[in-house]
């Protein structure tokens, strides 16, 4: 069977994972071009080592892949914790299945660490036991639980709406279903987003955000992002139209998502001659003394839907911005040209 995932990577690694228990069943995994570019050896060098059979079918170390179900006999893996989060996560999702469980250690820093703990906050809420620290994660075999489930909305999606309220001279706007106290990582953007004089109200269901006043032009901070991957892009965008004194850090792996995401934005910012210089983990900006306004802008999204959303936010600042793929937010977030129409990004073409 071929299991083609296009371009979404999370169902690709989980898959990978998943796949191998399959005992008696062939499957080769797939994605898109930009997907099979995308470093896959450590969590398939991690299931090997616990007896998984998978193998390259181009370029070492990334998809497509072959894998021959079969019982899997290890009880420990080590794996790094700085490529992707998705990899841990993966191995948790099947490590109550195996007949020993998994020790799962955990080397170098982890990147997006919230996100490991949504996936082990999700196998807590269907009846899975755990034991964790910064290192490791130890989950024994055991069942899951069937029980209703309800999922919270996104806050990757609600990040842009925050800072499309970073570059307006007003906003009032709200969004349901989003979770004060949830565990995404991009949730952070209500406590980074008050920096910038943007109040977060929870009223019952609604996520209220009001721009109550506007941070100096000159504002200077250094935000990390390593724990809040989603958030990066259009919070580069914001900060280079509006905040060019801020700095971040904690971006390397933007480099390995759906496009190389720092490299994409460095290209596409330059065409409005924005500088975004990034060096050693580093990313700072240089702007021209006056941005020219009010031009049409041709952009390349990389297909990669952050990249495409994030440059949208331009015609808040009166360019018409023409998009070469415009397909590509379906991805996350498929209403997002009609919520932006409601909010006058009214200057967008493909």
């Amino acid at each position: 069977m071929i299991i083609d995932t296009e371009d979404a990577g999370t169902p690709f690694r989980f898959l990978t994972s998943f796949l191998s228990l399959q005992e008696g069943r062939q499957f080769v995994l797939t994605g898109s071009e930009r997907l099979c570019e995308r470093p896959i050896i450590d969590l398939v060098n991690a299931l090997q080592s616990i007896g998984a059979d998978i193998s390259y079918l181009h370029l070492h170390g990334f998809a497509p892949l072959l894998i021959k179900g079969k019982k899997l006999t290890g009880n420990q893996v080590s794996i790094a914790g700085n490529i992707s989060s998705q990899f841990i996560s993966s191995l948790c999702l099947i490590a109550p299945l195996l007949a020993d469980g998994l020790k799962i250690s955990i080397e170098h820093h982890i990147v997006s660490d919230t996100y490991i703990q949504m996936t082990l906050a999700c196998l807590h809420e269907f009846g899975i036991r755990y034991n964790t620290n910064d290192k490791f994660i130890h989950i024994p075999h055991q069942s899951f639980l069937a029980r209703p489930f309800s999922i919270e909305n996104d806050w990757s999606s609600a990040v842009l709406f925050y800072t499309m309220a970073m570059i307006s001279n007003e906003a009032d706007m709200s969004m349901d279903g989003l979770n004060k106290k949830s565990l995404q990582g991009d949730a952070f953007i209500q406590h980074i987003a008050k920096e910038f004089g943007i109040e977060t109200q929870f009223i019952g269901n609604d996520c209220r955000i009001r721009k109550t006043k506007s941070a100096p032009l000159s504002f200077s901070k250094h935000f990390n992002l390593n724990a809040y991957p989603d958030l990066a892009v259009p919070f580069i965008v914001a900060c280079a139209l509006t905040y060019p004194q801020i700095e971040m850090s904690g971006i390397a792996h933007l480099e390995l998502k759906e496009s190389q995401r720092i490299t994409a934005l460095t290209n596409e910012l330059k065409k409005i001659n924005i500088e975004l210089l990034y060096q050693n983990d580093l990313l700072h900006f240089i702007q021209p003394t006056a941005l020219i306004t009010g031009k049409k802008v041709n952009f390349h999204t990389y297909h990669d839907h952050r990249i495409a959303m994030a440059l949208c936010m331009l015609t808040l600042k009166g360019y018409t911005v023409q998009l070469d793929d415009t397909e590509c937010v379906q991805k996350s977030f498929p209403d997002f040209f009609r919520q932006a129409d409601i909010l006058g990004i009214k200057k967008v073409k493909q």
